[in-house]
């Protein structure tokens, strides 16, 4: 599945995010040269911590009261307990302060000390929480050191990088708003340009968004006309010549019929209208190329049966609902698309089968045969004009090429859909869809 290109800026956006992130921790925690500076080179803290621990184990046990007074102050204070308080193993420490008070230590040739840092609650100040330090002395005991948080910067009481983070987010979040309001007229843009395949004329497109997209839509506006004149040019001009050689066949076969009675006079008789056929197909065609859709309903139900009654042929079965159906299609577009279906199926199978399915917002006819049916390759190549499967043009053999394009026109025109398959009956299977219309007051 391919993304989206609003998806693929999000995930370029997040990818890159996510690797500043680790660039930045592997720098902060990786790096060898950041370790190093990291345990000797904390510069406040770790090493008050540790000049006060060698003190205390140096001065005499009278004199240590007066040490840690001295070092205690504002926001910090100093004392000496026998034990650790119980449950602390349970709180999460502080690993990087541990670790950098460990450091200041060693360089200070008291490694193996047991040192806890731990971020408690509030203070008795309510500025924030205390940072609880505890490091083992080498007369037994441990000093613990409760200094207030300046560990984390915070703000109303919450950590400063809470709200880096917040804003971070809010920020990304404002900004993904920004490119999808710009990619807004670009899906338009897709969307109105699918409309073009569906409609038989130019679909105008609304200019809007950046000056760059708003060029772009110009140009397919401007490319939808020129295209549309150049197709209503080519079906006008067809039309006209089968327009004026309709005149001529009329009086070719007026000249003909006035042969006396022959072979050669009946194939003529033929041809010529074989010839009249197809120059009717072609002005329906050109006609219904152009030719807007209007409002309109027709009952399917009966279209059906007053086509089976005027043919009156036996190898007609119907099977539809007792009621009407009604459809948004007038009654001679119905009627053109039954006979030309209808009589395809006719043509290349003994019987043809009519059906209708009802149910949601469409109504499907259905118009099955048992002849050879049509190849799976082929089924959409036969909507096009004057495309036959066969090679010749024997009218008996074939047809014009034309009806099923007609019908096409037709039923696409009237919002509806039509697809070939295969039926159950060994042939051919025509499968339309029309939008069903309230019946008329």
């Amino acid at each position: 599945m391919r993304l989206g290109l609003l998806a693929r800026i999000i995930l370029i956006v997040a990818v890159a995010l996510f690797a500043i992130q680790l660039l930045a921790l592997f720098f902060y925690f990786g790096a060898g040269e950041g370790r190093r500076t990291l345990g000797e080179g904390s510069p406040s803290l770790p090493r008050q911590v540790a000049s006060l621990v060698l003190l205390v184990d140096k001065v005499p046990l009278d004199l240590r009261p007066a040490v840690l007074e001295a070092f205690s102050e504002s926001g910090r204070t100093a004392s000496i307990i026998p034990a650790l308080p119980p449950g602390l193993d349970r709180i999460n420490g502080l690993i990087r302060v541990e670790r950098t008070i460990r450091a200041a230590l060693a360089l200070r040739g008291a490694e193996g000390r047991q040192v806890w840092a731990r971020l408690e609650g509030r203070s008795e100040s309510g500025r924030g929480g205390t940072l609880s330090v505890y490091v083992e002395l080498a007369g037994g005991g441990y000093l613990w050191l409760d200094v207030e948080d300046r560990v984390t910067v915070r703000l109303l009481g919450v950590p400063i990088g809470f709200f880096a983070g917040l804003f971070g987010v809010v920020v990304a979040l404002a900004a993904l708003g920004a490119v999808a309001r710009e990619m807004r007229p670009i899906t338009r843009l897709a969307r109105e340009v699918d409309r073009v395949g569906e409609s038989i004329g130019p679909v105008a497109i609304p200019e809007r968004g950046a000056p760059e997209l708003r060029k772009l839509i110009r140009a397919v506006n401007a490319m939808q006309e020129r295209i549309a004149a150049l197709v209503r040019n080519r079906t006008l001009t067809l039309g006209a010549i089968s327009h004026d050689l309709r005149t001529y066949l009329t009086r070719l076969r007026l000249r003909v019929e006035m042969m006396p009675e022959s072979r050669h006079r009946a194939g003529a008789i033929a041809d010529v209208e074989a010839m009249q056929a197809l120059i009717e197909d072609t002005l329906d065609f050109a006609q219904e190329s152009f030719a807007p859709a209007e409002p309109a309903c027709a009952d399917l139900a009966a279209a059906l049966r007053r086509h089976a009654d005027e043919q009156n042929d036996e190898r007609i079965i119907l099977d539809v609902p007792a009621g009407p159906v009604h459809v948004a299609m007038g009654d001679k577009a119905l009627g053109r698309v039954i006979a030309n279906l209808v009589g395809n199926a006719l043509r290349y199978g003994d019987r043809a089968f009519a059906g209708i399915e009802t149910g949601g917002s469409h109504a499907v006819l259905i118009i099955e045969d048992e002849g050879p049916g049509i190849p799976a390759e082929e089924r959409e190549r036969v909507f096009e004009p004057f495309h036959r499967l066969e090679a010749s043009r024997n009218r008996d053999s074939g047809g014009t090429g034309l009806g099923l394009t007609i019908v096409r026109r037709l039923v696409e025109r009237h919002g509806g859909s039509i697809e070939l398959g295969s039926s159950r009956r060994g042939g051919l299977a025509v499968r339309v869809g029309l939008p069903r219309a309230e019946p008329p007051a």
